[in-house]
């Protein structure tokens, strides 16, 4: 068991604090970004990352050739809708879990290695070990999922054959629509990423905490207003290309609420990710690791 003791660092000072070499944090950043985005995308934690991300798409492979399904033969729009109700579920799973595995096991893996002390030991502040870290997974998870993403939205295509495809993409919605998913899916990494990277501040065992997140998440249509924003979906939803269906529970129990514009869900969801990260960096700054027990 990690014993985590609620004693300040000396490292730990915040952001505001005086005196601060941007150009060495700037440099301390870049570093601890090349090693973990090694770590992120070569090591055998990258395992369920490429798992999670390309399961799908190897199902959808087997629906696109497979002549027993015709769930992407019909015209372009009603693709689109199927597409959409498809990335839902994709979204709030797959990128979910994988939000999971790699953000929570930064901190996690470290300490179950007996390697989190070699950082510790570093004249590096907390906050920027934080920033580095968080970064590194972003930049990873944003990379496989923006692939994974775009060979998933390429599938729907394939049974029109190429000339109709090319045309949708090229000359039609189909690559704005393209774009769009993509940058849902890096928005989903970036926000789902520095939730899971506080959780793993916080607890050993992510079960609990994420059982409850995931169950916020879908049951984000019922909620008020307000608490409607406490979200990462919330500010997601308004940026989908094609309208998303409306199922029977979200009609009959959604409460009403004006939607929130694109050109505030983006910068919401920023502006949410980097109160979480402040939130996580002055946790960091006042923990202290001991192995005993691990």
């Amino acid at each position: 068991m990690t014993a985590v003791a609620t004693r300040p660092s000396n490292t730990s000072q915040g952001p505001s604090a005086p005196g601060l070499d941007w150009r060495l944090i700037g440099r301390q950043i870049l570093g601890i970004l090349r090693l973990e985005v090694r770590r992120n995308l070569f090591s055998r934690r990258a395992f369920a990352l490429y798992f999670l991300a390309f399961a799908p798409v190897a199902v959808f492979m087997i629906w696109t050739i497979s002549p027993a399904t015709n769930y992407f033969s019909g015209p372009a729009e009603a693709v689109a809708q199927v597409f959409a109700a498809v990335f839902v579920g994709y979204l709030r799973t797959v990128i979910f879990l994988s939000a999971l595995i790699t953000f929570m096991s930064l901190y996690r893996s470290e300490i179950l290695e007996r390697s989190l002390h070699y950082y510790y030991l570093t004249p590096v502040r907390r906050w920027v070990l934080v920033v580095g870290k968080y970064c590194s997974a972003l930049i990873s998870s944003c990379c496989v999922f923006a692939v994974s993403t775009s060979m998933l939205f390429l599938l729907t295509c394939l049974p029109w054959g190429p000339g109709a495809a090319s045309r949708y993409i090229l000359q039609g919605p189909g690559f704005a629509n393209l774009s769009a998913y993509v940058g849902i899916a890096m928005m989903a990494c970036l926000g789902y990423g520095a939730v899971f990277l506080l959780v793993g501040l916080f607890f050993r065992n992510a079960i609990i905490p994420a059982a409850f997140i995931w169950g916020w998440e879908w049951i984000n249509f019922g909620l008020p207003g307000v608490l409607k924003k406490i979200s990462v979906v919330h500010y997601l939803r308004s940026l989908y290309p094609i309208p998303l269906p409306e199922n029977m529970a979200e009609t009959f129990f959604a409460v009403a609420s004006d939607p929130t514009s694109p050109w505030i869900s983006v910068p919401g969801l920023m502006l949410f990710t980097a109160l979480v990260l402040t939130f996580a960096g002055w946790r960091a700054g006042r923990m202290e690791v001991n192995y005993e027990g691990d």
